[in-house]
């Protein structure tokens, strides 16, 4: 089997980053939030879901959470509050997945080994978006810390998705760094994650992000959510935003009509 090259964690690298403190409003409201249970996380796994995306000025994330505080539980990451996440996409020598994005083809595909570095274990996941437009998740658990794919691994994928392998096994093409915060509504089928401090990566060069990516997913009859009707209130911006697609575009030369506007707002932040 070909020895995994080795790509350094995120704490190792990328620490600099991460050195600002939260604002304290932002900390004490999630602190105030009730923790999630085993049958919050049950009920709300939705390995098969509908997702929506929103980009919110960092400033108003802890108004927004405020507001629908008394909706939702927060999913602790060991003890903590705020998870770091530390991602590598695999993608084919000729970025298949990349270009299926862009081109809003379907299926496509998306293929990463995220470690989850305060819980001290990786996962290999592979998204599809199918034809009727929800999005199915198969994960991997892995053994070790390692942010580059086995062999084995590269069959996992292969056995989901043959088409992504006509040019050779896939190679890391990008890397993400962020901190979580996940909620779950306690009257409804419905999973959120605000993701904040996010950096692109890809080869050599890095971007923080200057806003956060807020995801809601559910069965895809969450129009009422209080979560969507607070984020709608706060004017944020819904967006098919793709943490991959955009370090690519951004960070790794490819020119992009479809992503540009995306691209602009990642290096001049939301107005």
């Amino acid at each position: 089997m070909t020895a995994a090259p080795r790509i350094e964690l995120a704490h190792e690298v990328l620490a600099p980053l991460f050195s600002e403190p939260r604002p304290e409003e932002l900390v004490s409201v999630v602190d105030a939030m009730a923790p999630a249970d085993a049958s919050d996380l049950s009920r709300a796994s939705l390995q098969r879901r509908f997702d929506r995306k929103y980009l919110l000025r960092a400033e108003s994330a802890a108004a927004l959470l405020a507001l629908v505080a008394e909706d939702y539980r927060v999913v602790l990451a060991g003890s903590a509050r705020f998870a770091l996440y530390d991602t590598v996409y695999f993608d084919s020598p000729d970025l298949r997945c990349y270009h299926d994005h862009r081109r809003r083809r379907k299926p496509r595909f998306k293929v990463r080994v995220r470690h989850y570095v305060d819980r001290g274990f990786s996962m290999l996941e592979v998204k599809q978006k199918t034809q009727r437009g929800d999005t199915t998740k198969h994960r991997f658990e892995r053994e070790g810390t390692e942010l580059a794919m086995t062999d084995a691994e590269q069959e996992q994928v292969r056995s989901i998705a043959p088409g992504l392998f006509h040019n050779g096994p896939l190679v890391p093409q990008a890397r993400t760094v962020f901190s979580r915060v996940m909620i779950i509504g306690k009257r409804s089928v419905e999973r959120a994650t605000l993701d904040f401090d996010l950096v692109l990566e890809c080869g050599e060069r890095r971007r923080p992000v200057p806003f956060i990516v807020v995801e809601v997913k559910d069965t895809g009859h969450g129009a009422t959510s209080p979560l969507v009707l607070a984020l709608r209130a706060a004017h944020a911006k819904q967006s098919s935003f793709s943490k991959y697609s955009v370090a690519v575009a951004s960070l790794g030369g490819q020119r992009t009509t479809t992503l540009r506007p995306l691209v602009t707002l990642v290096h001049r932040g939301l107005r």
